[in-house]
């Protein structure tokens, strides 16, 4: 970090800006910032070491952050998240900003801002070291955000992307950097619905300050009525990942609606005793794997098992308004698809089906396949032609 840069933040930082804030009469505003911690400052040559796996050398060093600021839980009470915000050294003052949105993460620890081997924060720097000012949003409980992760919660999902936006401008005006105002996004497996999910707050203006320019998401289950739920109950998603999946959806979605009074309703014995527990945030994936069973049949009672192919009451309809990120909007920006063919946690067929609705015309959409591969050997490919194009798009 320059001087000037340690500078401005030491400044940020002692004005009262972040850190505690006084009680008053009224909630700060969602997107205020709490505290900044600086996590990785790094050279170009360092930030290129760094990517390595990526095969993509920096252009530029970076500067990465924790960022803590203010959002919502999903029923719209005051909350708190983490994120990290990556900025280029670059000398131009108004940069490009990209959001780069995780996949399914069952663990706290292993988010962008926390963890430095994280893919998530290898792939953010990638992009802060081609000159992209960048958010990854660690989303609620995770991180160091407070509660659990409300996993696969459109609504929350949404606004805890916005509103780091709006705390990586207040970072950046305070580096004496500035933000452009369209966002381009992307995001792999649940990350790829909430880049439909933001994209559409930001292209109805819903997200002050920022619009939409393009979208990359990668690998998502857009389709849950149609493709992912389906899939998980048929044996077309690997039986490990719908274990697991499902294990987190239901019990997450259990604090969201009334699916259960006790989860001996829904989850098989011995695991009706444990599986709550195993998605609190404080283990590991191996961990999990080792507490559940090896199939889904064997954690989740048959007869709910088969409602979930065709889900009814509360559930259903939640359901359906979450598929509407598919299916109440026209996005007006470039938007490309990435799939893997060979992908087993979630079938390509999720992208066909939602961009059939998004683009019927498909005069705005593509799908790129990147081969035969599975469900992170497809994020790994997407990548570094996401960064290409994004690149592209700015020039």
């Amino acid at each position: 970090m320059s001087l000037l840069a340690r500078a401005a933040l030491t400044l940020f930082l002692t004005a009262g800006l972040v850190g505690p804030t006084p009680a008053v009469a009224t909630s700060p505003p969602r997107g205020s910032v709490v505290s900044v911690e600086p996590i990785e400052h790094l050279t170009r040559r360092e930030l290129t070491e760094y990517l390595q796996s990526t095969g993509k050398p920096a252009q530029y060093g970076a500067d990465a952050y924790r960022v803590v600021y203010r959002t919502i839980t999903p029923d719209g009470r005051p909350t708190t998240a983490s994120g990290l915000v990556a900025i280029p050294r670059r000398t131009e003052r108004r940069l490009d900003l990209v959001t780069f949105l995780h996949g399914t993460n069952a663990t706290r620890a292993s988010t962008a801002s926390v963890s430095r081997s994280s893919p998530d924060r290898v792939r953010s720097l990638m992009f802060a070291g081609a000159g992209f000012v960048v958010t990854a949003p660690d989303l609620l409980g995770l991180g160091t955000g407070p509660g659990r992760h409300p996993y696969g919660d459109t609504a929350s999902e949404t606004s805890a992307s916005a509103d780091q936006l709006i705390a990586a401008r207040q970072l950046a005006g305070a580096l004496g950097r500035s933000v452009r105002n369209d966002v381009l996004v992307t995001g792999f497996s649940e990350g790829g619905r909430i880049t439909l999910s933001l994209g559409r707050a930001l292209q109805r203006g819903e997200v002050r300050g920022f619009g939409l320019r393009a979208m990359a998401p990668v690998a998502g289950p857009y389709d849950l009525l149609g493709v992912e739920l389906p899939a998980l109950v048929n044996g077309q998603v690997s039986p490990f990942v719908a274990t697991l999946y499902l294990g987190y959806f239901l019990t997450a979605w259990s604090r969201l609606i009334p699916l259960y009074d006790d989860p001996a309703e829904v989850f098989l014995p011995p695991y009706d005793r444990v599986v709550d527990a195993m998605f609190d945030g404080s283990h590991t994936v191996q961990e999990i794997a080792a507490a559940l069973p090896s199939s889904p049949d064997k954690l989740v009672r048959p007869a709910f098992l088969q409602q979930l192919a065709r889900p009814t009451g509360p559930l259903g309809k939640r359901l359906r308004e979450a598929d509407r990120i598919c299916t109440d909007w026209s996005p007006r920006v470039p938007t490309r698809f990435f799939t893997g063919s060979a992908d087993t946690d979630v079938p390509a067929q999720n992208a066909q089906s939602c961009r059939a609705n998004l683009d019927p015309r498909g005069t705005r959409s593509t799908i790129t396949d990147t081969g035969p591969v599975d469900h992170n050997r497809t994020a790994e490919l997407a990548y570094p032609q996401i960064l290409a194009w994004f690149t592209a798009l700015t020039r």
